[in-house]
């Protein structure tokens, strides 16, 4: 009897338990990383289409664009005026060609945007000279699901 008061190390049960915590302390660890891999690529994704937009912005800079004004005096919407591409047209480009897959992206112009820096002003009728741009593309999530992003800048010239 004397010999079971003095065993050391561990049960069966105990050992069991012991892996158990560390394997659900290092699957925590682990997702975590996993996460914050998806939001460092989301973030680079989201720099990659605004460096997108600002290179066609600069084109159209260059190309003396000639800006438009909103609601014409009869009323329709002046919408055609970008110089180097078509205002309705969807330009496809590679986001990013890092991975197993490019990510693919649209740009397109847009014109109007929801808010304008002139108090009381909607975007149809705001005095300032507009160029916007939109960029759209499909980003992965955790999961595996698909989530809609979207990028949007734009430059305001009152004249």
């Amino acid at each position: 009897m004397d010999n079971m008061d003095n065993t050391r190390g561990l049960t069966l049960v105990e050992s069991l338990i012991a892996v158990l915590l560390v394997s659900v302390l290092l699957v925590g660890i682990l997702g975590a990383f996993v996460i914050s891999r998806l939001a460092v690529d989301r973030a680079k994704h989201r720099m990659m289409a605004m460096n997108t937009i600002r290179q066609y912005m600069e084109q159209e800079i260059k190309a003396g664009y000639l800006g438009g004004f909103g609601a014409r005096d009869d009323g329709t919407v002046d919408t055609d005026y970008y110089l180097t591409v078509d205002s309705g047209d969807n330009i496809s480009f590679i986001i990013d060609s890092a991975g197993s897959s490019a990510l693919q992206g649209r740009i397109k112009p847009d014109p109007y945007p929801a808010e304008t820096d002139e108090v009381g002003a909607s975007p149809n009728t705001c005095r300032y000279k507009k160029i916007g741009f939109v960029v759209e593309w499909d980003e992965r999530l955790f999961g595996g699901s698909n989530s809609r992003e979207r990028a949007v800048a734009y430059v305001a010239d009152h004249s």
